[in-house]
């Protein structure tokens, strides 16, 4: 992979330093934010290719990037990295079949990859989609959760239902919803237990220790799972947020924050009044972001209306 050099480096706060800043705003129960570690920008790179991409998940499978578009039902996407941009193009063509849900589009929000397949998290049937990685084994490997998350508090508004995936093992799924409430939901199957009968518990998880500019809603866009851990895409706050997750228990660990890059007039867009974060991927040395901007132009060239990839170092 050609990476681009780096155009942007910042001397961030030491681990220490941050985590004493925290810990002194838990014991004074302040809910004050702890000081944002500065992700280091590599390269924040135009997308080509796509027409009309409007990219939403993002998972790394083989040392590859792939993405999902909003707007495009029948594909799962791949991104090549060059020196002068990012290249979006489907992969893998698929007709999913019927959901038991009428709807109008599929509107995949949400994607991660194991064990040769990809899992897309569709936000208007309210379900994770099977597809293997030649474009077969389609299946909808859960029932709509849409009861349980009603149940909690969650799906109070139109188009902030679910946004992104992490798969702890082919028996345990976990689901982002986006905002007001944001939440989590947890699909999980015990040994033996039929298929299509999992249990689904699903928790609102608005609490957040972030500072977020007015009239931004905290908020989930994607969530990554690595070796390293649990992580959180929170789009209204330009962060990327390692987090704690235990059955109804959610803790903020740190924040990783790109504001400071989506705010440069070099990559903004002219509307800045909510996030464009949609999806998370990292690898063992690098925080991959993708911004659907929604057609938006930048401020730097009022023609230039293309979604950007941004790389970042990952912090030790």
């Amino acid at each position: 992979m050609n990476t681009p050099p780096s155009v942007r480096r910042s001397t961030p706060p030491s681990p220490v330093g941050r985590s004493l800043c925290a810990l002194v705003a838990l014991l004074l129960g302040l809910g004050q934010a702890t000081d944002a570690l500065e992700l280091e920008l590599l390269a924040a790179l135009p997308i080509r290719g796509l027409e009309n991409a409007q990219p939403s998940g993002l998972t790394m499978a083989g040392g590859v990037l792939f993405a999902v578009s909003d707007k495009h039902d029948h594909a799962i996407c791949r991104i090549d990295i060059r020196d002068d941009g990012a290249r979006l193009e489907p992969f893998i063509t698929f007709n999913a079949p019927w959901s038991g849900t009428w709807a109008t589009k599929l509107d995949f929000e949400g994607l991660a990859f194991a064990n040769g397949s990809f899992y897309l998290v569709s936000e208007s049937c309210l379900r994770v989609l099977h597809v293997n990685e030649n474009g077969g084994g389609l299946d909808w490997i859960t029932p709509n959760v849409g009861k349980a998350a009603t149940e909690a508090g969650l799906f109070g508004v139109k188009n902030a239902h679910l946004e992104g995936i992490a798969l702890f093992g082919p028996r345990r799924i976990l689901l982002a919803v986006e905002r007001e409430p944001r939440g989590l939901i947890e699909v999980s199957w015990e040994e033996g237990a039929d298929e299509d009968e999992p249990q689904i518990k699903a928790w609102a998880t608005d609490e957040t220790m972030l500072t977020l500019p007015e009239p931004r809603a905290v908020d989930f866009a994607d969530l990554h799972l690595d070796g390293g851990g649990l992580y959180a895409l929170v789009r209204n706050a330009d962060a990327v947020v390692p987090i704690e997750w235990s059955e109804g228990h959610l803790e903020e660990l740190d924040e990783w924050s790109f504001r400071h890059v989506v705010e440069d007039s070099a990559y903004a867009y002219s509307n800045q009044t909510f996030g464009k974060a949609e999806g998370l991927a990292m690898d063992d040395e690098r925080v991959y972001i993708v911004l659907d901007n929604n057609g938006q132009a930048r401020l730097a060239d009022d023609t230039d209306t293309r979604s950007q990839l941004l790389i970042f170092t990952r912090p030790d």
